[in-house]
């Protein structure tokens, strides 16, 4: 499955070939009064690392940013031996700031109670100008209620992650919000659902900088039977610096939200992001955000 990507469009493509609707989207923009401040200097030193484990439910899989270097961005994906779309899930996808640098954090929950493999991507560069991560407090809240951490003003949000806390907890959302009139996020959304499905511990958190003019986002949406969700490619040969996701419909929940990458097999970098469900249809909503190499 690919999505094409027509940024911040409404334009609905079919695609015969797998028999599955997709269609690119964004958030409406109305055109700036005043001039908007200074684009920052663009992302530097760019890189992608990552790391797989097999681990129980919850254990959390870790890696770090390269010394100097710290998370823009980050990704993970959860996969289990024997085990369908629809019987694994993401549990926390989200950086965690280490001294002078970044690391990005992840775990998954197997409905079976088998080991997980999950993997965890983060996407790192030299310290953009004014970077800090913002994690907004734990909330408690009804399942699959949106959290929003909003960056401070001025800046706007190259990333964001979070963890939902509770008896079989699930990850449902965490995407870009907020949209500016330079049409660059300024609030990360982060949701999920817990095997009770009454209320859902959620910890949101943002990656927020000085804007980048160079950083564009997209946006593009997926549905059909489990997995619903695809790759958003970037355009022109251009980078991917990050990504979000949200899954729609009941009792869904994120599998993957992870950058896509053609160094290991994309036809070109962008953003891939999978949802399951016992229940059909089901859609999922990809967010992916390019740089020039």
């Amino acid at each position: 499955m690919r999505f094409r990507q027509h940024p911040l469009s409404r334009l609905a493509i079919c695609v015969a070939a797998v028999g599955l609707a997709m269609s690119a989207a964004g958030p409406a923009f109305s055109a700036p009064s005043a001039p908007g401040p200074p684009s920052a200097p663009p992302l530097m030193g760019v890189e992608v690392v990552k790391t797989t484990r097999s681990v129980p439910d919850y254990e959390k899989v870790r890696i770090f940013c390269p010394d100097g270097k710290v998370a823009i961005s980050g990704g993970a994906e959860a996969t289990a031996t024997h085990s369908g779309y629809d019987s694994v899930a993401l549990v926390s996808s989200y950086a965690e700031p280490y001294r002078d640098t970044t690391l990005w954090v992840a775990s998954a929950r197997n409905f079976a109670g088998q080991p997980s493999t999950v993997t965890v991507w983060a996407i790192c560069a030299w310290k953009p100008s004014g970077y800090e991560v913002v994690q907004a407090p734990l909330s408690q809240v009804p399942v699959d209620q949106p959290v929003t951490v909003p960056c401070p003003a001025g800046k706007v949000a190259l990333g964001g992650g979070g963890e939902i806390q509770g008896d079989r907890s699930s990850l449902t959302k965490s995407f870009p919000a907020a949209f500016n009139s330079a049409k660059q996020p300024t609030q990360w959304v982060v949701a999920g659902t817990t095997g009770a499905n009454r209320t859902a511990g959620v910890v949101a958190s943002a990656m927020c900088a000085d804007p980048i003019t160079d950083v564009t986002w997209s946006t593009g949406r997926a549905t059909s039977n489990s997995p619903a969700g695809g790759i958003l490619v970037c355009p022109d040969g251009r980078q991917v610096v990050g990504g979000g996701a949200s899954a729609s419909g009941p009792g869904s929940v994120l599998i993957s939200s992870k950058p896509g990458l053609k160094s290991e097999g994309a036809r070109s970098d962008g953003w891939w992001a999978q949802a399951g469900s016992l229940y059909e249809p089901l859609t999922a909503d990809v967010y992916v955000t390019c740089a020039t190499r």
